[in-house]
């Protein structure tokens, strides 16, 4: 195989040809991963009658007269955290998203959900089934995020603890498996962390400092050396979140260049002798990301994606 040398552009296109160790699962295609799990049964704490009410909300029937969306935060977050995919993704994602436009839940009932998923993310890690709770907490609270970058109501100090627990959350998940069979279906924690960085990214109350942080964010999915190989689409929602940050223009040449230093410098490592199948994933993972977000900001006409283009080519072929 090609051998690591000469320039960066050099040895990512060597990692792009590079042979595989093993067979990778491609990436699904049709509909996004969280809509296409398994409708499998799986252990599930809902009830039958429960499972009906929440199939009528998901629907988008009216709730029974008296009843109220808020009252029914706690049991939401609990399908949210669900091992059961059609609990979890068909009824509390998507229910949530119907709640989190107008009529539906109150901003009082969102900003206690907020709060609710941002502890869930810094919890403990477990091993198992409890990755679902906090994957799926931080795909629900880049939801909550988008709501609020629509009509924006948190201050810069609320903004900043929502950003700096979206990070910690990034630098710290170990449990990074996309698709985990059919009785479970997705956890794909890398991919919901970069959602929510990238509606972070979004909100026009963030700062420079705030931007540096998710571009650290980025980089703790994808070059640190966790040694998971994201090979489940994981890459382009990375790249749309460097996108979000680029377009907002907030960061100087010199942070970008720093933080690209960061990204490549498992690929400058070169090839590992012997082959060590953990630094080759963190090679392969930061390698993907930089080649979406390569196409990500060829495609984006804005100046601060122009700017974040130009610092990245400059940085491949150094």
């Amino acid at each position: 195989m090609m051998r690591s040398s000469g320039t960066l552009l050099a040895l990512l296109v060597a990692a792009c040809t590079a042979r595989s160790v093993a067979p990778v699962a491609p990436a699904p295609s049709g509909a996004p991963p969280e809509e296409a799990a398994s409708a499998s049964a799986s252990a599930s704490t809902l009830t039958p009658e429960r499972r009906a009410w929440w199939e009528a909300r998901r629907a988008g029937e009216p709730l029974p007269a008296g009843a109220r969306a808020d009252d029914a935060v706690d049991e939401l977050a609990a399908l949210l955290a669900d091992r059961d995919p059609t609990a979890r993704d068909r009824l509390g994602f998507e229910v949530l998203v119907r709640w989190l436009e107008p009529g539906g839940l109150s901003d009082a009932a969102v900003d206690r959900l907020r709060d609710l998923l941002v502890a869930r993310t810094a919890g403990p890690i477990v091993a198992g089934d409890a990755v679902f709770a906090r994957s799926f907490a931080a795909l629900a609270l880049s939801a909550i995020t988008a709501r609020e970058v629509k009509a924006p109501r948190w201050d810069v100090a609320t903004l900043g603890a929502q950003v700096a627990a979206a990070v910690a959350y990034a630098g710290r998940e170990t449990d990074l498996r996309g698709y985990t069979g059919a009785a479970t279906g997705w956890a794909h924690a890398a991919a919901h962390a970069a959602d929510w960085l990238k509606f972070l990214a979004r909100h026009p109350r963030l700062d420079a400092a705030g931007a540096r942080a998710i571009l650290d964010g980025v980089a703790a999915l994808v070059a640190r050396p966790h040694g998971v190989r994201l090979h489940h689409g994981e890459d382009e929602r990375v790249a749309a979140a460097i996108r979000a940050v680029a377009r907002r223009a907030l960061v100087d040449d010199a942070g970008l260049d720093a933080w690209l230093a960061t990204m490549l410098a498992p690929v400058a490592a070169g090839w590992p002798e012997p082959f060590d199948p953990a630094v080759y994933a963190t090679q392969r993972n930061a390698r993907d990301a930089l080649v979406s977000a390569f196409v990500a900001l060829t495609i984006d006409d804005s100046p601060g994606a122009a700017a974040a283009l130009a610092r990245l080519r400059a940085a491949m072929t150094r």
